[in-house]
């Protein structure tokens, strides 16, 4: 049980410090390092969030913009003399997708390969893959939009107000449906019981 108002208060401040570092004076490998790390653990707290679930269907519905790239051939890319994403990766195919805000986290959360690029003095993109997707394909996604992404789950009209919880036999377990934000007119938790029948 997480309390989500402090979680979206330190995504807050987390998501401010990836703005205002997304620009730097002077180009260093210690600042690189710790812009991609605050990217991950940002990415870590919405899947939390994402899970327990503490996210209405509107903002959990959001996606993102990203351009992929498919996989060259069948060699693999291995953790020993793969080198470069563009020995592996059609970087000349670019194939514009959307990806769902859970897909997103995990390819930052279980990245295989991260490298973010640079352009006058600001992180503009970054190319990653997940273990997962090491052998399928490539995503480039934009830093900016990434981050208008992730200011969308510290916002407070990210939070559920209305819910109705469903018996779901496979899990054995009641699930979230219908988890609607302040605007909507229902605030309340309504739970349908086993026996009245639920979802499988």
């Amino acid at each position: 049980m997480i309390e989500s108002s402090y979680w979206r208060e330190e995504l807050r401040t987390d998501i401010s410090w990836l703005r205002a570092k997304q620009r730097y004076k002077r180009w260093s490998e210690k600042q690189l390092v710790l812009y991609e790390r605050k990217l991950l653990l940002v990415a870590f707290q919405i899947r939390t969030l994402l899970e327990r679930p503490k996210v209405n269907d509107r903002v959990k519905a959001m996606n993102l913009q990203a351009v992929k790239y498919p996989k060259l051939g069948d060699k693999p890319f291995t953790v020993v003399g793969s080198g470069w994403p563009d020995d592996h990766f059609d970087l000349s195919s670019p194939d514009e997708v959307q990806l769902s805000i859970l897909d997103v986290c995990n390819q930052l959360i279980h990245y295989y390969w991260l490298s973010t690029a640079s352009e006058r003095g600001r992180f503009t993109s970054i190319l990653v893959f997940s273990d997962y997707k090491r052998n399928t394909c490539a995503y480039e996604l934009q830093v900016s939009r990434l981050i208008e992404l992730f200011s969308a789950f510290g916002d407070e009209a990210s939070a559920v107000h209305g819910c109705r919880f469903v018996w779901n036999q496979k899990k054995r377990d009641y699930v979230m449906v219908d988890a609607s934000g302040a605007s909507a007119l229902r605030h309340l938790v309504e739970v349908v019981e086993a026996e009245q029948g639920g979802c499988t």
